[in-house]
């Protein structure tokens, strides 16, 4: 059994993939995919195939960097909150 790192994997290849077809640039997509592949794997393990997963990374992302709106009822602003966190 020989030991090959995470990015070399085909499933983390097919999910790079897919998240350039969403219109990341490699560097940008690699980040995102170390950003948030534990959390994801955590939570939905290896039961979805790459391009789910790629468009959780980005939903995830796009929730992540999405500005506070205080008309919008699905979001409570926490800024109080964030140096704690």
């Amino acid at each position: 059994m020989h030991n090959t790192h995470m990015l070399d994997r085909p499933y983390i290849q097919d999910i790079l993939e897919h998240l350039q077809s969403l219109g990341y640039e490699p560097g940008k997509a690699k980040d995102l995919l170390i950003q948030f592949y534990r959390s994801i794997k955590r939570t939905y393990g290896f039961y979805l195939n790459a391009r789910e997963f790629a468009m959780l990374v980005h939903e995830l992302n796009k929730a992540v960097h999405r500005k506070y709106d205080p008309t919008d009822s699905n979001q409570i602003f926490i800024g109080h909150l964030r140096g704690l966190i």
